[in-house]
């Protein structure tokens, strides 16, 4: 895996052309495009979406139930700093240990 990081200004077309390096090999790659990802302070907490906005999809209504049902049961955790949700993401992923 290779990571590259382009700089671009993109203009009103919102076109974007790419040249990769002679590195990346012809056939099939997965590309992830992040764009301006969202600054954190440390220990930063995110706050859940507030239980005044109706879900919006079933997926949605579903985790708002169990959400419910873990506050009423007493089991639900600490909500995670940003910066811990990423470094739990990369741990499930295998990019890091621990």
């Amino acid at each position: 895996m290779q990571t590259l990081t382009f700089d671009c200004e993109i203009d009103n077309t919102q076109d974007l052309v790419l040249r990769l390096p002679k590195s990346v090999t012809p056939g099939r790659h997965r590309i992830t495009l992040l764009i301006d990802p969202p600054e954190s302070e440390p220990g930063e907490v995110l706050a859940p979406v507030a239980d005044s906005l109706a879900p919006r999809t079933p997926l949605w209504e579903q985790l708002s139930r169990l959400r419910a049902q873990a506050e009423q049961e007493g089991e639900l955790p600490t909500p995670l700093a940003w910066d811990e949700v990423l470094a739990e993401v990369e741990r499930r992923r295998g990019e890091r240990d621990g």
